[in-house]
C-alpha cells in the first residue's frame, strides 16, 4: 500500500492496544508497526514465507511485534482492543470479507475493527462492516485511500467461507474438495493442474510430492495411481492451504500422506520421491517456479520424474534443462507440461 502512512492518521485516534494487524505485505505492515509507536502489537499472517520476511523487516527497522501464523485469524484469542486490516487493492475480494468476519471474533467487547483500503473510492468495505458489525464509520474519499471502522457489540456465530467442488481425472473416481479464500484453487479445480494430472504416469507404491499443494487437489487426485501402498506428501508455505490439504486428504480417503507447512522445503526427504508434481504461479512470482525446479532434483529418486505445468514454457524450459539436462514438453489444454527425469 503506497499511501498507508498518509492514510493511517485518519484512524489512529481510534486505536487502543493490544493491536492485531491482519495480513498485509511485509513492508506496509512494518510501517504500520512503526506508526503505532511501540504499543503491544501482534501481526497475523497465513503464509510462513511472508511471516519470515516480515520478521526480517521488523528487525531491520529495530521494531518489536509478535508475528504469528495460522490458517484462520479467529484461532487467536478474543483479547484485542483493535484489529487493523491493511487491505491492498489487488487482494482477493473474498479473503477481504473473510478477514472482516473473522476479525469480529478476536476483538474484546467494544473493540474496534479498522480496515485501511488503498482505493480512493472504496464501495465494498462499508457494506461488509455493516453486515458484520451493524454500523460503520468512514473517512472521506481521498487519494490516499479510505479508512472504515466498526465496534464489536454482542456476539454472533462463526461463518466459514467455503466452496466445495468435485473433480476427477480421466476415468478415475470423482473426489470432493473444500476450498477457502486466500488459497490456490478457490472454488474450482485449476485447469493447469488438470492438464498436468492427465499426463502424469505413476507406478504402484509411488511416493508423490505435491509441491505447492494449495488445497491438495493435485496430490489427492494423483494418489489412486500409486495405489494403497503409495504415499503423498503435501507441502505449501500457506498454513490455510496445508490445513485444507489435511482436510481434503482425509475426506477423500488418501491412505498414506504427510502435510508440511514450510517456505524452504525443510522436512522433505532427500531422494525420497518417485514423482514431484508442481503447478507454480505463472506470472506473479517466477521466483517460486525457479525454487521448485532447482530444489526438485535432489528430492527425486533415481528414475523419478519431475512434472511442472506452465503457461510460460519459453522462460521455464531453459531453467529445467539447466537443472536436469533434458526435458520433455507435452501440450495439453493450452498448457505446457514439462517432464524431467532424475
Amino acid at each position: 500500500m503506497k499511501h498507508l502512512l498518509d492514510l493511517f492518521p485518519v484512524a489512529a485516534g481510534r486505536v487502543t492496544p493490544p493491536v492485531l494487524i491482519a495480513l498485509g505485505s511485509p513492508w506496509p505492515v512494518t510501517q504500520l508497526v512503526g506508526a503505532l509507536g511501540g504499543v503491544e502489537t501482534v501481526c497475523f499472517q497465513m503464509d510462513v514465507y511472508v511471516a519470515a520476511r516480515l520478521r526480517e523487516k521488523l528487525a531491520q527497522e529495530g521494531l518489536t511485534a509478535e508475528v504469528v501464523t495460522g490458517p484462520d485469524l479467529w484461532d487467536l484469542p478474543a483479547r484485542f482492543r483493535t484489529v487493523l486490516f491493511p487491505a491492498a487493492a489487488h487482494a482477493d475480494r473474498e479473503l477481504k470479507l473473510d478477514m472482516v468476519e473473522q476479525g469480529f471474533h478476536v476483538l474484546e467487547e467494544g473493540g474496534m475493527f479498522i480496515s485501511l483500503s488503498e482505493y480512493e473510492k472504496d464501495t465494498l468495505f462499508a457494506k461488509w462492516h455493516k453486515k458484520v458489525f451493524g454500523k460503520c464509520g468512514e473517512s472521506p474519499k481521498s487519494k490516499n485511500g479510505m479508512a472504515f471502522w466498526s465496534a464489536k457489540q454482542g456476539d454472533q456465530p462463526r461463518r466459514r467461507h467455503e466452496i466445495t467442488f468435485h473433480a476427477k481425472i480421466n476415468d478415475g473416481a470423482s473426489m470432493s474438495f473444500a476450498s477457502w479464500p486466500g488459497t490456490f484453487g478457490y472454488g474450482r479445480m485449476d485447469s493447469g493442474s488438470r492438464a498436468m494430472l492427465e499426463v502424469v504416469q505413476l507406478q504402484p507404491g509411488a511416493h508423490i510430492l505435491d509441491l505447492g499443494c494449495g488445497n491438495g487437489t493435485v496430490g489427492c487426485l494423483a494418489s489412486p495411481g500409486a495405489g494403497p501402498e503409495g504415499h503423498v506428501t503435501f507441502i505449501d508455505s500457506n498454513a490455510r492451504a496445508t490445513a485444507l490439504s489435511e482436510l481434503n486428504a482425509k475426506a477423500n480417503c488418501v491412505s498414506n500422506y504427510k502435510v508440511i507447512t514450510s517456505a524452504t522445503l525443510q522436512g522433505l526427504e532427500p531422494v525420497g520421491y518417485d514423482a514431484v508434481l508442481a503447478n507454480p504461479p505463472y506470472y506473479a512470482n517466477s521466483e517460486v517456479a525457479r525454487m521448485f525446479i532447482s530444489s526438485s532434483r535432489d528430492l527425486l529418486k533415481t528414475g523419478g520424474k519431475f512434472y511442472l505445468v506452465s503457461k510460460m514454457p519459453v522462460q521455464t524450459i531453459p531453467e529445467v534443462v539447466e537443472t536436469y539436462g533434458d526435458v520433455e514438453a507435452i501440450e495439453n489444454r493450452g498448457y505446457t507440461v514439462l517432464i524431467a527425469q532424475g
